[in-house]
C-alpha cells in the first residue's frame, strides 16, 4: 500500500496532463479555434482548488478515496477520448478534475505518516513519481498520437490510473488514519509559493506547443521536448539530500535562481530553448518537493490547502495562457516577475 500511495501521482498525473501537447490538435480536431480548449486545462484545476481543503473532512478511509479519485481520473480520460464534441471532452474533463482533487493532498498528508523516519526524502521520492507520470504522459501522447491518434493517445494514458484505483479499492483501510484537519494561516507564504509554482509550470507548458510548431516542429517533435520534466525527477529526488546538506531556504532559493535562468534561455532559439526548458522543470520540482513536503509535514489541513494554491495557480494559467498565444516574451517577462518573487518569498524551513 506504501508503494501505491507513491505511485498514485505517477498514473494521476500521465493522465491529466498528457493533452498539454495536443492542445493544438484537439482543437482541429473538433474544429474550435485556438485556445478555445484552455477551460479544458484550467476548469479541472480549479475543481482541485474548491474540493482540496475539503477532501481531509471526508471521514471515509484514505484508501477508499484514493481509489476512487484514481479511477474517476482514468475514466473520465477514456470518456473524453471518446467523445464526439469539445463541449462534452470538456465535462469529461472536469470529472477528471474531481476525481484528481482526492488524490495529492492525502498523498503528501500520507507521506510522513508512512515513513516518518524518511519524510523528507520521502518527499522527494513522491514528487520525482510526479514528475515521471507528467512528463512520460506528456511525451507519450505526441508519440501515440502519431500512431493511434489523438483519441488512441488520451484513451491509453488513461489506463493506469484507473487499474491503479481499482487496485486501492480492494484494500481502502490499508493505510494509517490522519486525524482531524487544522488549517494554518501562517503558512500563506507556502500557499503563495505553491500557487507560483504551478502556474509557471503549466503556463509556459500551454504555451510551448503553440511555439515549437511555429518554429517547425512536428507533433511527434513537441511531445519529445516534453521529456524535459524527467530533468524533474533527479530535481525531486535529490531534494532532501540537499536541503539537509546546504539547508531548505538556501536550497529553495537556489532552485528558484535557477528558474530564472531557464527562463532567460526559453527568449533563445533552438536547441538553448529546449535547454532553458529542461533547467526549468529540473529547478521547479526541486523547490515543488521542498514546499509540499514541507505541507504535509503540517497536516491534512495544511496540505489541503497548499494543494488548492498550487492548483490555483494551474487554473489561473490555463485560463490565462491563450490570451499570450502571439506573445511568448512577454509570457516569459510575466514568469521572470514570479520567479522573483517566490525567490524572495522562501517559505520553506
Amino acid at each position: 500500500m506504501r508503494l501505491a500511495v507513491v505511485l498514485s501521482g505517477v498514473a494521476l498525473y500521465s493522465a491529466l496532463y498528457a493533452v498539454v501537447p495536443l492542445l493544438p490538435l484537439l482543437e482541429a480536431l473538433f474544429l474550435a479555434p485556438p485556445g478555445a480548449a484552455g477551460p479544458g486545462m484550467g476548469l479541472p484545476l480549479l475543481l482541485l482548488v474548491l474540493l482540496s481543503p475539503l477532501v481531509p473532512k471526508l471521514s471515509l478511509p484514505a484508501g477508499l478515496l484514493l481509489g476512487g479519485g484514481l479511477v474517476l481520473v482514468g475514466l473520465g480520460g477514456v470518456l473524453g477520448a471518446s467523445s464526439p464534441s469539445l463541449f462534452l471532452w470538456t465535462l469529461a474533463r472536469l470529472l477528471q478534475g474531481v476525481g484528481a482533487a482526492l488524490v495529492p493532498a492525502l498523498a503528501i498528508a500520507l507521506i510522513p505518516a508512512l515513513y516518518p523516519g524518511r519524510a523528507l526524502e520521502m518527499a522527494g521520492v513522491y514528487m520525482a513519481g510526479n514528475v515521471l507520470g507528467g512528463g512520460l504522459g506528456r511525451v507519450l501522447a505526441g508519440l501515440l498520437a502519431e500512431g493511434v491518434g489523438v483519441r488512441g493517445a488520451l484513451c491509453l494514458l488513461s489506463l493506469p490510473a484507473l487499474l491503479l484505483g481499482l487496485f486501492l479499492f480492494r484494500a481502502p483501510r490499508g493505510l494509517p488514519p490522519l486525524g482531524p484537519p487544522r488549517y494554518d494561516l501562517t503558512a500563506l507564504p507556502l500557499y503563495g509559493v505553491g500557487a507560483i509554482l504551478l502556474f509557471l509550470n503549466l503556463f509556459l507548458a500551454n504555451l510551448l506547443p503553440y511555439r515549437l510548431l511555429e518554429l517547425g516542429f512536428r507533433p511527434g517533435e513537441v511531445g519529445l521536448v516534453y521529456l524535459a520534466y524527467l530533468f524533474g525527477i533527479p530535481g525531486s529526488a535529490l531534494s532532501g539530500a540537499l536541503a539537509r546538506r546546504l539547508g531548505a531556504v538556501a536550497t529553495f532559493r537556489l532552485a528558484f535562481a535557477l528558474v530564472l535562468l531557464g527562463l532567460g534561455l526559453l527568449l533563445l532559439p533552438p536547441p538553448f530553448l529546449v535547454l532553458g526548458f529542461a533547467l526549468m522543470m529540473a529547478a521547479l520540482f526541486t523547490a515543488q518537493s521542498l514546499a509540499s513536503g514541507a505541507a504535509g509535514r503540517r497536516g491534512s489541513g495544511v496540505s489541503g490547502a497548499y494543494v488548492a494554491a498550487f492548483y490555483l495557480g494551474g487554473t489561473l494559467a490555463g485560463l490565462l495562457y491563450p490570451f499570450f498565444l502571439q506573445g511568448f516574451p512577454l509570457a516569459v517577462g510575466v514568469g521572470m516577475g514570479l520567479a522573483l518573487l517566490a525567490l524572495l518569498l522562501a517559505p520553506v524551513r
